[in-house]
């Protein structure tokens, strides 16, 4: 059995996981692994897929050894089993940014509050499991917790949740007005986790589990009969949200800044838009915000420009997200009015792009800016393009949004699915540069494909 090095703790393969899960490796095997995944929650997560893909129930139990249930934690997920602690007397009336709940019935899961909003409570997952903290999570010290050990707190996966979800407090671990500090890793007794390492990070399943249970309250919180219809996401949370998936498919040189007001944009403010934030991805800047019905009118068309105008943008996504999850995107010939060919008719703005998410849209739009500014230069410009270098980056971008996408999936096979392309990238650029060259590459195509089959 071989056991790989990540995150400076030696990991289990994931073939020696599977095997695990289907009761396939010998006793001495067996033992080591129960071994690690008793003080090891990633991998305890990916055993728990396993067996879940498998078909047995989530309730499957380690088999017990030396009188002890070594495998109930892995049913146990990320419920929440608080170290000793008295529930601090705070009333949901008494409900404040800084605080931290215990949020569900059956499986509990910690947050921490950021704001309340009409009804609803926009919260951060919390977790006592600091050697799963990556990059994306805030470390808490023992000094700020009130169970007097640290906790790992995830900016980049919000919900908002009813009020009623959160059934106990434990305490105040910062004052309102230092929440954000806390979250930005800003303050003295804080820091952020360590860099995902590539794609077989074991702390990938642990986010992913988080994600899942998030959504499995929302969903609940949801369901007719137990709320009212939800308000829309908030722009904290559609900014949050937006900023993790982009960062997750375009990678640390796609940034997300949130906006909080429109900075002296009078039309967008009296259309009544909220600012979302701006996207800025080597230079090129995109507009984010949301509009009670999208743009109809040319008032709304007026206004959209005057928003590209003065952030100095490339484009701008409108989101409504009152009626649907979509986004439309403008840039600023399709914010103004045309002459129809050949009828010479005025033909009014049309969005560049129309019916995709949010992050599908910007990335569409990011991926057709950067390949027609390498590949179509200026009319006076007389450089020639390097098309073996544009061949390269987008064999390497086609990799990395597949595998961007398989950290997203919810389902372990699929997700290994995606993961298998990942070696290929080399052996894919040879072969786009061998049809370049004017070889048949049917032939390698097809092997590819067998060999990305997990």
């Amino acid at each position: 059995m071989v056991f790989a090095m990540s995150h400076a703790v030696r990991h289990p393969l994931d073939i020696d996981l599977a095997d695990f899960a289907g009761d396939l490796l010998d006793e001495a095997q067996t033992e080591a692994l129960e071994d690690h995944l008793t003080g090891c929650l990633p991998c305890r997560i990916k055993v728990r897929r396993l067996r879940h893909a498998l078909g047995e129930p989530p309730q499957a139990q380690f088999r017990a050894r030396g009188g002890a249930d070594v495998r109930a934690g892995i049913s146990a997920g990320l419920s929440v089993t608080a170290p000793p602690v008295a529930v601090a007397d705070i009333s949901i009336d008494r409900l404040a940014p800084g605080q931290l709940w215990a949020s569900g019935k059956e499986e509990r899961l910690l947050v921490l509050v950021r704001r309340e909003r009409n009804g609803r409570v926009l919260v951060a997952p919390v977790t006592f499991d600091v050697s799963a903290a990556d990059d994306g999570a805030i470390v808490v010290e023992a000094a700020l917790s009130p169970f007097d050990m640290a906790i790992a707190v995830y900016p980049t996966l919000p919900a908002e949740l009813p009020r009623f979800s959160l059934v106990a407090c434990y305490g105040q671990v910062v004052e309102a007005g230092d929440v954000d500090l806390l979250l930005a890793g800003a303050l003295p007794g804080t820091r952020r986790g360590e860099p995902i390492n590539g794609a077989t990070d074991p702390r990938l399943e642990f986010r992913q589990m988080l994600a899942d249970q998030l959504e499995a309250l929302e969903h609940t919180a949801s369901l007719p009969g137990i709320t009212a219809d939800a308000p829309p996401p908030g722009p904290e949370r559609l900014a949050s949200a937006l900023a993790a998936e982009l960062a997750d498919r375009r990678g640390q040189h796609c940034r997300l800044h949130p906006l909080r007001s429109w900075e002296g944009v009078v039309l967008a403010y009296s259309k009544g838009w909220t600012p979302i934030g701006t996207v800025d991805e080597l230079g090129t800047v995109l507009v984010v915000f949301d509009t009670p019905s999208g743009l109809a009118s040319g008032d709304d068309f007026n206004a959209a420009i005057a928003v590209l105008t003065r952030y100095n943008a490339t484009a701008v996504v409108v989101l409504a997200t009152s009626l649907g999850a979509s986004a439309n995107l403008f840039d600023a010939a399709s914010l103004s009015y045309g002459i129809g060919v050949p009828s010479g008719e005025a033909s009014p703005p049309a969005p560049l792009l129309s019916g995709l998410a949010p992050a599908d849209a910007i990335a569409k739009f990011l991926d057709q800016s950067s390949w027609s500014q390498t590949s179509w230069p200026g009319r006076a410009s007389t450089a020639a393009s390097d098309v073996t270098a544009i061949l390269s980056r987008s064999a390497a971008s086609a990799i990395e949004e597949v595998v961007g996408r398989g950290r997203r999936a919810k389902i372990a096979p699929k997700a290994a699915g995606y993961a298998s392309v990942e070696p290929l990238a080399q052996d894919l650029e040879d072969v786009l540069l061998g049809a370049l060259a004017g070889n048949h590459v049917a032939q390698r195509l097809s092997g590819l494909a067998d060999r990305s089959r997990p």
